[in-house]
């Protein structure tokens, strides 16, 4: 979605819907005020002596010490999230989605009740990490063995596994069978169970990774000081901290609460990212040996949507088609008269280019090319006009858009549908060497979209954390 903030607060009125107009909605002053606090703590971080520190991802994610090689693979676009069920034995305030129903194991709008189509469908779309969530998982145990125990007798090259938990069913035999069946890494919310860290240490030296995943709660700043001296004590590996994320489930809540909302492409809370940053700064100025990552929602936003469209987009992308860093299929086409698109068409063949890796359709007047053939386009008197194709996996066809069936095995297959993003974006013949060098020569380099808005939205991430609005 092309960033607008206008448009993100009429999709934020539309969502909230009665709820919007008592909803304490940020002001310019405070926005301003709190922006230059989050300055004032990203630079007292920063600056820090003594600890790795970093941003992640288009510098969305900012982190100390290091990053757990879960949330390396989720950011690569190379994880997959196996709901083991929809049902949850907490009551957290904080939760965005109803967990009332023991359902089927699934991922996105795929379910996978045999553990074997699963494997299938990593390996097909080459996932490397897999997390097992909820719900809660431990209440459907068994589930959470049989997919595991199938993941490490099938792999190839080893899948790196992790599962979440609110812990209020762990035991020392539960951890005792995840670690004998090959789990790497399990991540606790602690805030479920009052910030309880007995499951925590139960299993410590059982799993080869502990880690505490739970969202920055801005009340409890103080008690989240006091728990960080206690992880860092026992030896747990990573605290990822999440930035509140305002849905119909939690609004109400939030609301009771007092808390500021934020417009963007879905309504965070003000005060949870302002928390985040001073949990961080508080172990490296207390020197507490614990990796502290802020799990922002615009890196959630973009970084995980774009895993699955960029698997997707390799598997139906035509030969004259490039797969952008956020996960879109770019169709680039060289336009002008029929005479001269031939005669750029003679010089392809005649400089013995891979023919796959362009077309001239219909009337003549353009030719569609992929990124390798750059340095042989002539550009002079054309025209370049830039289409992007956004994907969808389903269980099942839909018939509404063309697509392609991707064979699982022979009882499994699953389907990926091409939709059109946008059409025909005219590239000004004055920016054509700027889209090159921006988009194409080298990609994946954050940077200020200016004056080509409308391509950035699909070609590259939106860097750094997100502007209060």
């Amino acid at each position: 979605m092309k960033f607008d903030p206008l448009v993100f607060a009429e999709m934020n009125r539309r969502e909230c819907g009665d709820a919007y107009d008592a909803m304490a909605w940020v002001t310019d002053p405070a926005a301003m005020d709190a922006a230059l606090r989050r300055d004032r703590l990203l630079e007292s971080i920063f600056s820090s002596q003594g600890s790795d520190k970093g941003w992640g991802f288009a510098n969305t994610k900012p982190f100390t010490g290091n990053l757990s090689p879960g949330c390396q693979l989720c950011g690569q676009g190379l994880w997959s999230c196996l709901f083991v069920n929809n049902l949850c034995n907490a009551n957290c305030f904080y939760c965005p989605s109803s967990q009332k129903d023991k359902s089927v194991p699934g991922t996105g709008s795929l379910d996978f009740d045999n553990p074997d189509d699963y494997v299938d469908y990593l390996n097909a779309f080459n996932i490397r990490g897999v997390s097992f969530s909820g719900g809660e998982p431990t209440l459907t145990f068994d589930r959470v063995l049989t997919f595991l125990k199938t993941l490490r007798h099938r792999q190839t090259t080893p899948f790196y596994i992790w599962m979440y938990t609110n812990g209020l069913l762990i035991t020392e035999d539960k951890l005792k069978a995840l670690g004998d069946e090959g789990l790497d890494e399990i991540r606790f919310d602690i805030g479920a169970d009052r910030y309880n860290l007995d499951k925590v240490r139960m299993a410590v030296g059982t799993i080869p990774r502990v880690t505490v995943e739970i969202p920055a709660v801005p009340e409890d700043l103080e008690r989240l000081k006091q728990v960080v001296y206690a992880l860092g004590n026992m030896g747990v590996d990573h605290l990822n901290l999440h930035q509140l994320r305002c849905t119909s489930f939690n609004r109400e809540k939030f609301m009771a609460r007092n808390y500021t909302f934020l417009h963007g492409p879905g309504v965070t809370v003000l005060e949870t990212e302002l928390t985040a940053l001073e949990v961080m700064k508080y172990t490296l100025d207390e020197k507490i040996p614990l990796a502290v990552n802020y799990c922002s929602f615009t890196y959630r936003h973009q970084f995980q949507g774009a895993g699955t469209r960029r698997r997707n987009a390799l598997m139906v992308k035509k030969g004259y088609e490039d797969v952008t860093e956020t996960g879109y299929i770019r169709s680039m086409a060289l336009t002008g008269p029929a005479e001269a698109i031939g005669a750029m068409n003679d010089r392809l063949v005649s400089a013995g280019c891979d023919p796959g890796r362009w077309q001239v359709p219909g009337k003549g007047d353009r030719l569609l090319f992929g990124s390798s053939l750059w340095e042989h386009m002539d550009f002079n008197g054309l025209g370049l006009a830039v289409s992007y194709f956004n994907t969808a996996l389903r269980p099942t066809l839909s018939y509404r858009h063309p697509f392609k069936e991707v064979e699982l095995n022979p009882g499994k297959k699953v389907v990926i549908e091409r939709r059109a993003a946008e059409r025909d974006i005219p590239v000004a013949s004055g920016m054509i060497p700027a889209f090159f060098d921006r988009f194409v020569n080298d990609p994946g380099i954050p940077g200020d979209p200016g004056s080509m808005a409308e391509v950035s939205a699909y070609e590259a991430f939106r860097p750094g954390l997100m502007e209060y609005f």
